[in-house]
């Protein structure tokens, strides 16, 4: 198609107008809407439309683009398709398909004049045997479903009298060529549902034997309009409704997805397959499917089966669960049969494919370990890192490794956020495992000394003894976590692994590790860490002064207020006058007032 025709249906179709039939808009300021956005929930609008520049944007999920992209997005269509569709509404003339497009729409014209031949066939002995499973004729008419008769050559004369060409029936595989050159109809004597893309256009069918022949079911052959790996029966009437709940129902049977539409599931689909494969998740994913239930005609042991089969593409992008069908029956016999109730409780039930990971990783590791916590988060971190604003897999194995593996999540955010991929530590993982720990101002500086004096191996005893010659005082607390690190280092022979793994161990470790780790990401150079060290060292030296000197105003506070309350019970005390206590309470009041004005002063410096 011609730039000049794509510009020239931008003009004529106003991205408001076009965004206004799904997006309920409001005005929110010069050439500008708002709404809620269509892609992702929420409750308060943040998705714009710039008229102007025939733009939408989201500042929620980040969504954006044209007219097209909107169509696409919310249409699941390719460029071209979408490009077609708008072109016919705006009146633009698109540049002439290729031969092959050409083809395709013949082979599409094809499909529709066989499928309105098989809905006409649809006699008293198929129908019967629909409703009698339960499925109501607006159902069966819905869905479009049909039947071939029990002949060889009936579908072959009626579309020859219309006027198509044996080699495109041939092609779609609507007619057989055996090995002597005779042709006859690949669909006989069998209930015929047609098979749509998510645009409605009929692409494939598929035949249920009456009876006991076999096989039960004949599909159609790959074929340039159908590609079985690509395809989910029903998306095209149950897109709407994925889009607004973002979970689908994947079942196997197609009366399995009438009868959940029926009863008004209306996001059921079915994979035309034993489990969903790559390229029908990124259909449920331009719908913006974030979860998946497979309900799949299978025990509990067959449920682990199908996850294990998984395309782990597929469970990468979608939180998908596996379902057992209640009583051991298929969703049409359950939710037609009075267990809809059963099988909405299954549906949330049902096993996770991300737990299913989860559990088989944590087999082949020791999770009491530091080393197979360590083992397990290197295994899981790419799952684990969010692809997006909102990635359901990522948020439910985040849950799994806080619940199971005894992490902070706060921590963890904090690892995954900070690193690219790479092999986790065990010191790492002792971090982690730490519940934060809220620290005084002067505690949490010491941990950044510590984590200093930590980077450099190679230097761990110079650097301990420059501690020590600053900061005596401190280095003699007991409780303070320098002291500790200090005395570890003598008691382990200043052996760096071992004294970090002692200092992690600490209440205040995951801040140590923290600091860390947060310095070996700026990548130090000697002298800077030098200078960091020497910094910090005086700002705790300072912190301690402050200390020192607030113990001495609380003194002077407590002193105060006994002078004040013998004064006011008109009592000096032995050995002293009252004019002792005023002398006293003058010279308090002028210290702190000396103090407080110091204060000031620095915070003015500051």
């Amino acid at each position: 198609m011609s730039r000049d025709a794509k510009e020239l249906i931008r003009d004529r179709l106003p991205i408001a107008d076009v965004v206004g039939e799904v997006v309920s808009l409001k005005p929110a300021g010069r050439g500008r809407l708002k709404g809620l956005c269509p892609f992702h929930s929420e409750k308060t609008p943040s998705f714009h439309v710039l008229v102007d520049r025939g733009f939408f944007y989201c500042f929620g999920c980040q969504a954006k683009g044209d007219v097209f992209d909107f169509v696409m997005r919310t249409q699941a269509m390719s460029f071209p398709e979408a490009l077609r569709l708008l072109g016919a509404r705006a009146g633009v003339e698109v540049t002439p398909p290729s031969e092959a497009a050409g083809k395709r729409r013949d082979l599409l014209d094809v499909n529709k004049l066989a499928n309105a031949f098989f809905r006409s066939q649809l006699g008293p002995a198929a129908r019967d045997y629909l409703t009698g499973r339960g499925l109501m004729p607006e159902t069966l008419d819905a869905f479009e479903v049909g039947y071939a008769p029990d002949s060889w050559d009936a579908l072959l004369r009626h579309m020859l009298g219309k006027g198509v060409r044996e080699e495109d029936l041939v092609a779609l595989g609507l007619v057989v060529e055996n090995e002597r050159g005779r042709r006859y109809d690949r669909f006989r004597d069998r209930i015929v549902f047609p098979i749509k893309d998510a645009l409605g256009r009929v692409v494939g069918f598929s035949g249920r034997v009456l009876g006991d022949g076999t096989p039960k079911y004949l599909n159609s052959p790959e074929s340039d309009v159908f590609r079985k790996s690509e395809l989910l029966y029903g998306l095209d009437r149950a897109r709407a409704r994925i889009r607004e709940t973002g979970e689908v129902v994947v079942v196997e049977g197609y009366t399995d997805v009438m009868a959940l539409h029926q009863v008004g599931m209306t996001n059921a689909v079915a994979a035309l397959g034993a489990t969903l494969t790559a390229e029908q998740a990124d259909a449920l994913e331009r719908l913006d499917a974030r979860t998946v239930y497979l309900a799949f005609d299978a025990d509990e042991a067959g449920q682990r089966a199908i996850l294990a089969g998984l395309d782990q593409a597929v469970g990468r992008r979608l939180a998908v669960r596996a379902v057992s069908v209640p009583h051991g029956k298929d969703p049409a016999e359950a939710v037609l049969g009075g267990h809809l109730e059963e099988f909405r409780q299954a549906l949330r039930q049902g096993v996770s494919e991300v737990e299913f990971r989860f559990e088989r990783v944590l087999s082949r590791h020791d999770p009491a370990t530091l080393e197979g916590q360590a083992a397990i988060l290197d295994e899981l971190q790419d799952v684990l890192r969010p692809r997006s604003v909102f990635d359901p897999v990522a948020d439910e194995m985040r849950r799994l490794v806080i619940d199971k593996l005894g992490m902070d999540p706060r921590r963890l955010d904090d690892w995954l956020a900070s690193r690219e991929r790479r092999k986790v530590s065990t010191a790492e993982v002792r971090g982690m495992r730490h519940k934060r720990v809220e620290l005084d101002g002067v505690r949490r500086v010491e941990a950044e000394v510590v984590a200093l004096v930590l980077l450099e191996p190679a230097y761990l005893r110079e650097r301990m003894a420059e501690v020590e010659a600053a900061l005596p005082e401190v280095v003699a607390d007991e409780g303070s976590p320098l002291a500790h690190m200090v005395a570890a280092g003598r008691r382990l022979a200043y052996d760096a692994d071992a004294v970090l793994a002692e200092v992690t161990a600490r209440p205040e470790g995951a801040l140590v590790l923290e600091r860390l780790l947060s310095a070996m990401d700026e990548g130090e150079e000697p002298m800077d860490l030098d200078v960091r060290l020497w910094h910090a060292l005086s700002r705790l030296r300072e912190l301690h002064l402050e200390g020192r000197k607030e113990d001495s105003r609380a003194r002077l506070l407590r002193r105060r207020d006994e002078i004040a309350a013998m004064l006011a019970a008109g009592e000096a005390g032995e050995g002293r006058s009252l004019e002792d206590l005023y002398a006293e309470l003058k010279e308090i009041q002028g210290v702190l007032a000396a103090r407080e004005a110091e204060r000031r002063s620095r915070v003015r410096r500051r």
